[in-house]
């Protein structure tokens, strides 16, 4: 008899060495072996084989005294046993060494279910980083959860137990979080996935040659964002305040509508002569920002992309009515030589000739606030006129005066004055 019982207790060695060595993990819908257990706690001396709750749910408690949410759902653990009696079997499992539990409990109630202490092979069969830990193992002997704690209701093993379908969370952790890593680079980027919100700047990226903007709207997912690369400074603030990334057609398309409240003033964005100066002008100027936000509202995607320029960038920017310096263009009396005769549409433009036929006045203006005699100070149309208009300038752009002769010419008068608009007002923080 006593040879009899030592080759059976081998016998129940047998597997836990097998699995311990293996560090073979298990997953849903594998087959649990029918492994054997000698250390119960409450039991001394006994031992359990899974074997023994053939055709009963068997749900894995993994449990560790440092774990007060465990410990708290002992009675409710030990409600579930009691209610299903013989159809299920709570097993309750830790790695704490024996006296380290016998500790806990004389502080806490032993609670009569089983425990499984100084664990090793369980916990090797289903690594996890967090307790409660749940494994269910059905009454066919399959894996049909691994789940969170508070999934263990009155329901959901009455529906196991009763074949109908249940779908518990699966709990899925990973072991091998790096905790110091940044979230987005932590395992290669594996967690990048879970990412619904962000927003970020980098420098010039050296390994991309050219420039590039673009907002991004997604009506699928209903987000939105920029993706902004080698951009400088300047444009990326008079998209976010232009309210477009077509910011040629924005109030702040020309720098006569930027106020400069800084050391060195325009000149520090303005783009080197010199070849020597751009690798310093670029690392200053140059940046590249990303954003994606779960909203649908393309205003406020730029409210936000304004706060986050504010926050990340070097300069306090905001948008001010201001009364400014400015020339403003009005009818003269002869205007009506300049009324469209035609509808064909011209737009030349060299050093010495500058025509428009059958183009509205905003494209005169705007032509106007893109040249050098308007660095500083803006044009403002006021000649109330909406039709298309015919109109040729010679020799007007070398300064001034001559451009006034020209343009009176053509039915126009060019004036200096103050008007009150929106400026685009950059500032050292």
């Amino acid at each position: 008899m006593a040879h009899k019982i030592m080759r059976l207790v081998v016998l129940f060695l047998i597997p836990l060495g097998s699995y311990a060595q293996t560090g073979k993990t298990f997953n849903i819908g594998d087959s649990m072996p029918l492994l054997t257990f000698s250390n119960i706690f409450n039991k001394p001396g006994n031992s359990i084989s899974l074997s023994d709750y053939k055709g009963k749910l068997i749900i894995i408690d993994f449990w560790n005294r440092w774990c007060g949410t465990c410990i708290e759902a002992f009675p409710k653990m030990q409600k579930l046993q009691n209610e299903f009696g013989d159809k299920i079997k709570v097993l309750l499992v830790t790695s704490d060494k024996d006296e380290e539990v016998a500790k806990l409990f004389r502080r806490f109630k032993l609670p009569p279910l089983t425990i499984i202490s100084n664990d090793i092979i369980l916990n090797n069969m289903f690594p996890h980083a967090a307790v409660p830990h749940h494994v269910w193992i059905n009454p066919d002997g399959r894996i049909q959860f691994i789940t969170d704690g508070y999934n263990a209701t009155s329901q959901n093993v009455s529906k196991v137990l009763n074949g109908k379908d249940v779908k518990l969370h699966i709990k899925n952790e990973a072991t091998d979080v790096d905790e110091d890593s940044d979230l987005w680079k932590e395992g290669k980027g594996r967690l990048q996935k879970y990412i619904n919100n962000y927003s970020f700047t980098m420098t010039k990226i050296n390994e991309i040659a050219s420039t590039g903007f673009t907002f991004i709207r997604d009506t699928t997912n209903n987000t939105c964002g920029f993706k902004f690369v080698n951009l400088s400074l300047l444009m990326l603030y008079k998209i976010a305040f232009g309210g477009s990334v077509d910011f040629q057609n924005t109030a702040f398309a020309q720098n006569n509508r930027v106020e400069f409240n800084i050391p060195d003033g325009y000149k520090f964005f303005e783009y080197p002569v010199e070849s020597d100066s751009i690798p310093d002008w670029e690392k200053r100027n140059l940046v590249c920002y990303e954003s994606k936000w779960e909203i649908h509202n393309e205003s406020l995607a730029y409210q936000y992309l304004q706060d986050d320029a504010n926050r990340f960038l070097p300069f306090a920017v905001k948008v001010e009515s201001k009364t400014v310096p400015c020339y403003i263009l009005r009818k003269a009396g002869n205007f009506y030589r300049i009324k469209a005769v035609n509808k064909t549409k011209i737009i030349e433009f060299t050093d010495s000739s500058f025509i428009l036929k059958s183009m509205p006045t905003t494209v005169l203006i705007e032509s106007l606030n893109g040249m050098a005699l308007f660095k500083t100070s803006p044009v403002v149309d006021e000649t109330n006129y909406s039709s298309n208009i015919d109109i040729h300038l010679v020799n007007a752009f070398t300064d001034i005066t001559a451009l006034k002769r020209q343009l009176l010419r053509n039915g126009l008068l060019l004036e200096q004055g103050k008007r009150k608009m929106k400026m685009l007002v950059i500032s050292s923080k």
